[in-house]
């Protein structure tokens, strides 16, 4: 198996961020290497010159969604009245990538790709403790955004070795 255009020397430059995440565009662009690396089909260049193409991806949206199973807490002691807490959210990362042809418009293989995944809101436990953790959650989706991102760059990269 080869890469579209029996592709050997790649370059994989940092993904373009076009979300409101953070820095998710290095989590996606270091699992792409990672999977290029581990199949020992390709050789990853650290510039375009040395490279027959450039693999370019783009982080195009990353949704956090709180889900709607929730509880309401109505009579609780430690808690304001009425308070409703979500017991967990949904991540949804899209993510475009083409492969470019080096020194032309040509593109070899282009493909999109949507995943998600839920995670554990912060869970108040302690009665002196009325707020959630908010480095709980951001820690939760930092890890969540992660495992996307292996998950997804296997399924993106097995897909453009079958040229699918």
């Amino acid at each position: 198996m080869l890469l579209p255009g029996n592709v050997k020397r790649v370059q994989i430059p940092l993904f373009k961020n076009k979300s409101i995440e953070p820095e998710t565009e290095v989590f996606f662009t270091n699992a792409l290497k990672t999977e290029a690396l581990k199949s020992g089909l390709v050789s990853l260049q650290d510039s375009e010159n040395t490279s027959e193409a450039v693999l370019q991806g783009t982080v195009t949206a990353v949704d956090v969604v709180a889900e709607e199973s929730v509880i309401e807490a109505k009579n609780a002691t430690y808690l304001p009245s009425r308070t409703v807490l979500a017991t967990q959210y949904r991540v949804v990362v899209t993510i475009n990538l083409v492969l470019q042809k080096k020194g032309s418009s040509e593109i070899l293989w282009s493909g999109s790709f949507k995943q998600l995944k839920n995670y554990s809101a912060p869970q108040i436990t302690l009665p002196v403790i009325n707020t959630s953790n908010s480095l709980y959650n951001f820690s939760a989706k930092r890890q969540t955004l992660e495992v996307l991102a292996k998950e997804m760059m296997q399924e993106a990269f097995d897909r453009m070795l079958e040229n699918f």
